[in-house]
């Protein structure tokens, strides 16, 4: 975050950038925050609680939008709503997120509760199924092991394999983030430290923060040439899960891409 515009902003809009940076999808206008749909409503009740616990006095306008009534708050306390802890939670896969016609046909991600999420990862979990890829749960590795974010099956990591190529090739990252198929949910985004290098908390958290804020960015875009570059039918159907089922994992995104690079030619 640019240190200056930091200095600049009054009391609702360091609020509003740290729920934002907590993985809420916040919308400011008039000097009222507004907690919209993208949210969960166990999020949308939880920011109540957050700020009251931290004793930020608000006037609730409905049960998701609200004003701050204060006009300046300390960034030790912006920092608390950023870094709120997560929870553990269980992690649910049907049958069918593994299949081609459920990440054809599908637009958005899912759902997933931005607060039980680790804190360092839940702008980014969040901002992957804005865009489409249906994310399930994300882990900063707790300084002990490589944070890692868990993908919805193979075509779900593949894809973000696409859009990273595409998307993220001028951010400057800490880490190497990579996809990995063999995991229990199909594929996983799991970050690639030095040897002998520590793991650094901030590093992850900027890292995620970047890849989250162009998502967001280009989440529209994203959806569309998803919706008109892969279809549901037979024939495409067939030819993807021959790959998927002799491991050809590397024709697959070779030929993802050359579908994307059809639709943009």
């Amino acid at each position: 975050m640019n240190l200056m515009k930091l200095e600049m902003m009054n009391a609702t809009d360091r609020v509003g950038e740290a729920l934002q940076t907590r993985g809420l999808f916040v919308k400011t206008h008039g000097g009222v925050l507004t907690l919209t749909k993208e949210n969960t409503d166990n999020d949308i009740k939880k920011v109540r609680f957050l700020l009251e616990k931290l004793n930020i006095p608000t006037l609730w306008k409905s049960s998701y939008s609200f004003e701050v009534l204060i006009n300046q708050l300390p960034i030790s306390i912006m920092k608390k709503i950023m870094h709120e802890k997560g929870k553990s939670f269980p992690i649910r896969m049907e049958g069918y997120h593994f299949k081609w016609r459920s990440f054809a046909q599908r637009r958005f991600g899912i759902k997933v509760n931005a607060l039980d999420l680790d804190a360092n990862m839940a702008m980014f979990v969040k901002s992957l199924n804005l865009a489409g890829v249906t994310t399930l749960a994300g882990c900063s590795g707790h300084h002990r092991f490589s944070p890692k974010v868990q993908l919805s099956g193979i075509y779900q990591g593949m894809w973000f394999t696409v859009i990273q190529q595409r998307y993220f090739n001028e951010l400057s990252l800490h880490y190497k983030w990579d996809t990995y198929f063999a995991t229990e949910t199909g594929a996983a985004i799991v970050a690639k430290k030095a040897v002998g290098e520590s793991w650094d908390m901030d590093f992850i958290y900027q890292d995620t923060v970047q890849m989250a804020c162009v998502l967001q960015q280009h989440a529209e875009e994203i959806r569309e040439l998803k919706k008109t570059c892969f279809k549901r039918n037979k024939e495409m159907k067939q030819h993807v899960e021959k790959m998927v089922n002799e491991k050809k994992y590397n024709e697959l995104l070779e030929w993802m891409s050359e579908e994307v690079n059809k639709e943009r030619e």
